[in-house]
């Protein structure tokens, strides 16, 4: 009975995994929107993508939020048949469209203050976006229109998007764009917590980062970590990995050889990798070699190298 209920377990990890991952997530994840929250034309737009999106009747007008698919399911509600339904979970954004014909009656019937609170009081216990055009140049971009603004973010503490024109395609994208970022979220979360503060050095996601898999790539890591040390340049790193395969080796060779360092000082470069005559060498020398005995044996973080 424990063996069905650790492969069960394992299975339902496995799902858990999969509904989370970049390139998945986003099957996972809907749009619930207010009926009134925009045009036919953006909903033709999302109607041409993979977005999933809902139209109901929101407590407050020109909203939207996102919900998940947790993966499990419930009977059916209001069907005549006893059907099962997806259970879906509300996610913690919640977007507000402002026209910008409704932001400036806002700003000048002083409405702008009941915001963050009809916000709070429909969607509690969530982070709060108030989209808006770019006002255009003129009477309707005065400084009041601008410390209406900077009030929302501060006073209300909201997020205020400013989307540049035109408006429909410029919404579409902020769409796609939060979708995205919602639906990525968990497995962002879950790589921060497993890597902790080193994520920025194990993350592999990078430019000029070494993948290592199955063993393979350890041999291209040391040489990435030799290039990043001053004076190392590719000809040097290549001279050190030809005498030390891998850190261990220099390490040892430290530790055993009382004279390792001049030794290493002492080891050839080649200048270059043409034919022979044209071939040119010279020595490590005993800077770079000091450096890197200082660098592999000093136990005194505040050690100079």
């Amino acid at each position: 009975m424990s063996d069905k209920v650790d492969k069960l377990r394992k299975q339902a990890l496995r799902e858990q995994q999969k509904r989370i991952k970049p390139g998945e997530c986003l099957k996972y994840v809907r749009m619930v929107m207010d009926t009134g929250f925009m045009g036919q034309e953006v909903l033709q737009q999302l109607a041409s993508t993979d977005l999933k999106y809902e139209l109901r009747s929101l407590p407050l007008s020109h909203c939207i939020f996102w919900e998940r698919n947790v993966g499990q399911q419930t009977l059916a509600t209001g069907t005549t048949n006893s059907g099962l339904d997806d259970a879906w979970q509300r996610e913690n954004q919640v977007v507000q469209w402002l026209s910008e014909s409704s932001f400036l009656q806002a700003v000048k019937r002083q409405y702008l203050a009941c915001i963050g609170p009809q916000l709070r009081d429909a969607f509690p216990d969530c982070q709060y976006t108030v989209v808006v055009p770019k006002l255009r140049h003129g009477k309707n971009s005065s400084s009041a229109n601008q410390d209406a603004l900077i009030e929302l973010q501060l006073l209300q503490e909201l997020h205020v998007e400013q989307l540049d024109r035109p408006e429909s395609q410029n919404l579409f994208a902020f769409l796609q764009r939060y979708t995205k970022s919602i639906a990525e979220a968990p497995y962002k979360k879950q790589r921060n917590e497993s890597m902790g503060c080193f994520k920025k050095y194990l993350a592999n996601d990078k430019k000029q980062c070494v993948r290592v898999d199955q063993g393979n790539g350890f041999g291209r890591l040391w040489q990435q970590h030799l290039n990043r040390l001053p004076l190392v340049t590719l000809e040097v790193a290549e001279s050190i990995i030809a005498q030390y395969p891998c850190p261990k080796k220099m390490l040892d060779h430290f530790s055993d050889d009382p004279d390792a360092v001049q030794t290493l000082a002492d080891m050839k470069i080649r200048r270059c990798n043409g034919p022979q005559p044209l071939q040119t060498e010279r020595r490590i020398g005993n800077v770079l070699s000091n450096k890197l005995y200082t660098l592999y044996n000093a136990r005194d973080p505040n050690t100079l190298i």
